[in-house]
């Protein structure tokens, strides 16, 4: 983007501009045309002024901005990105005109409480028993959304007992060789430390596996739920956090891997744009998806290809975060290693954090939802994978699971464990 930045102060007069010139050029392209609701509100709003982008109002970008869940699949799409002379970036856009609202209008308490991923996953984990039954409660439900602001009818990824920390922490750790084949400091996620953490333990199990040694170092949220409210910031503190704990293992040749792909496309892509120094630099150049990882291992001649069991026919979801990495469909690769037969599912699932849990935009994230469940449908799949647990989450809700025998959406990592034989309950 031409004279802004994710992390300076907001110009509203040069945003404005800015803004502008990239929505002219939106407009005579037209590629993201349905691609997000963002994308049909700013068309459909310039063609109801006749192509004057100036006409605009600022209920218009205010809706435009709100209903961006940064997604990024637009990035990819579009033929101006940088290093074009053009260079077009919109969801950097969007999240430069977050932080304006956020300064204009102030930002909701509810929009802050659903930001913090550690505190929400620490609380919930101690509380498990109980704070699961609540959210089975219907009651409790509208009571919420009364409160504030969180759909009675948004499925929730139930909270862990024993976190996959805790669980990392205990376990009967092999003995690692006196030289591993690999080694590998795993970032695990908000998501799997306090609620998906079969697919943490997924994750270390087929690592071991293929005798890599693996540690869990100190790591805090990635930063990526401070993109809805614009607080970039938050998210270089998060970054600086990550980077600082992560770098040392580096440093003694650990290979950083990530079983969720927003958290991985933090690290990659994110942290050094916005902390541009020599250790950030280095840890996201090392930073894997785990999927990714194992096919490198592949790639070497180091991967174990004694799978007991054949996974059968996937319907493979492929998140937004992992399509912006530009890495091809590693997950498809390696599901077909262990013996599936893989469709690839381009479509998004329409969950994003917090946005899709919020009552203005529930609906909307269903409807969206709706196209992946529909070519999940025609794949007449023996399983539907996704590597995002809220994906899952989003297509089981969809009815996904209802075209697979009531069978949930899995991480790739699970089904790959199972096609090895390894126990699920250790």
């Amino acid at each position: 983007m031409k004279g802004l930045s994710l992390i300076n102060p907001v110009d509203p007069k040069q945003l404005d501009k800015e803004t502008l010139r990239i929505y002219e050029i939106c407009d005579g392209c037209r590629r993201c045309f349905n691609l997000c609701p963002s994308f049909n509100t700013l068309l459909g709003r310039i063609d109801d002024y006749e192509g004057d982008v100036a006409k605009l109002a600022p209920t218009d970008h205010s809706r435009i901005v709100d209903e961006c869940y940064y997604c990024k699949l637009c990035f990819n799409h579009c033929p101006y990105t940088p290093p074009h002379h053009y260079e077009i970036d919109f969801p950097h856009l969007m999240v430069v005109w977050k932080k304006r609202l956020a300064a204009e209008r102030g930002v909701r308490w509810r929009d802050r409480l659903l930001i913090m991923t550690d505190q929400i996953g620490k609380l919930g984990s101690l509380t498990a028993a109980l704070t699961n039954g609540l959210l089975r409660s219907r009651l409790v439900r509208w009571a919420v959304e009364l409160v504030m602001g969180v759909h009675r009818d948004r499925h929730v990824l139930h909270f862990a007992g024993e976190t996959f920390p805790r669980w990392f922490s205990r376990r009967a750790q092999p003995q690692p060789a006196v030289a591993p084949i690999r080694k590998v400091a795993l970032f695990s996620s908000c998501l799997v430390n306090y609620q998906a953490t079969d697919i943490g333990k997924a994750t270390v199990q087929v690592l071991e596996k293929n005798g890599v040694h693996v540690v869990v170092p100190e790591q805090r949220c990635c930063g990526m739920p401070n993109f809805d409210i614009g607080e970039t910031e938050a998210i270089r503190q998060a970054a600086r956090a990550n980077v600082a704990s992560l770098h040392p293992w580096v440093a003694e040749g650990y290979d950083v891997v990530v079983p969720t792909a927003s958290c991985s496309l933090m690290l990659k892509r994110e942290y050094p744009e916005l902390n541009p120094d020599e250790q950030t630099k280095r840890v996201a150049e090392r930073t894997f998806d785990v999927c990714e990882y194992l096919m490198v291992m592949k790639k070497a001649g180091q991967l174990a290809t004694d799978f007991a069991v054949h996974p059968g026919r996937i319907a493979y979801q492929i998140p937004c975060h992992l399509r912006d990495q530009n890495i091809g469909f590693k997950s498809k690769e390696l599901l077909e290693c262990a013996g599936a037969q893989v469709e690839v599912v381009e479509q998004c699932s329409g969950h994003d954090g917090s946005w899709s849990a919020k009552r203005e935009f529930f609906p909307l994230s269903m409807k969206i939802a709706g196209k992946a469940v529909r070519a999940i449908e025609q794949v007449q799949a023996d399983l539907v994978a996704s590597d995002c647990p809220l994906a899952g989450l989003q297509l089981d809700q969809a009815g996904a699971s209802e075209h697979v025998g009531g069978k949930a959406t899995r991480h790739p990592i699970q089904i790959v464990r199972d096609a090895y034989g390894l126990p699920s309950d250790q």
